[in-house]
């Protein structure tokens, strides 16, 4: 396992999104860096080693090293958040109120077959910000590496990007498809107001928007 690093600006965001919703009974708990996962294991192959007084042998060597991954964040949900936050995939391949704000699994415990559900995610900035930040490997690795996890695993990551800037991702931004962490609307140091340019919506207005609009396509569908 890889050393943890430093969480930065835009992750600290997130996890007061993260407290906000596990303050309000939507979360059991969550982690930070809990696991690297191998997106592709390494490659050997074979090279003849000479001697003047013995036979040859072949070695082994590695021709590409292991591709390793390391998510930023695991959540664990309670239900109550299913279908207003997450959404478990399964063997029918179909989720029920188009593609959820996170994608879930089942994950599995070690005692007596129970299970929880867990949301792996990769928190990043805005495209146009990471490409100003010259984070552009990041940039176009990642969909690369989420694709193959997928393919490989099964396992969905969900890319984050709490809120927008350098004036894009006001489709994309978390806060604005979901809600803005109470936390956020003073400044970081907690003195005053934040000056926020997107309209805002807190936790129970989005939970109560996100319940009539689910109950409103059950009524036309049913």
């Amino acid at each position: 396992m890889a050393k943890k690093t430093r969480v930065n600006q835009i992750e600290l965001y997130f996890e007061w999104w993260l407290t906000e919703l596990m303050e309000a009974g939507n979360i059991k708990e969550w982690s930070r860096e809990p696991e690297t996962m191998t997106v592709v294991s390494e490659s050997t192959y074979g090279r003849i080693k000479r001697f003047k007084r013995k036979e040859n042998e072949i070695e082994q060597f590695n021709l590409f090293h292991s591709i390793d991954y390391t998510y930023d964040y695991f959540i664990i949900w309670n239900t109550v958040a299913e279908y207003l936050f997450y959404e478990v995939t399964d063997e029918t391949n179909v989720f029920q109120f188009g593609k959820p704000l996170f994608v879930a699994h089942e994950i599995v415990g070690a005692e007596n077959g129970t299970y929880d559900i867990g949301s792996y995610v990769d928190v990043k900035p805005t495209t146009s910000v990471m490409q100003r930040g010259g984070k552009v490997s990041s940039a176009v690795s990642f969909p690369i590496k989420q694709r193959m996890i997928w393919d490989n695993y099964r396992k969905y990551i969900n890319k984050v990007v709490p809120m927008p800037m350098a004036g894009t991702g006001f489709k994309s931004a978390l806060f604005i498809k979901s809600f803005t962490p109470k936390r956020y609307l003073i400044t970081d140091g907690g003195q005053q107001a934040r000056k926020i340019k997107w309209p805002t919506t807190m936790l129970k207005q989005y939970v109560n928007d996100k319940v009539t609009n689910m109950n409103t396509i059950l009524k036309t569908t049913s």
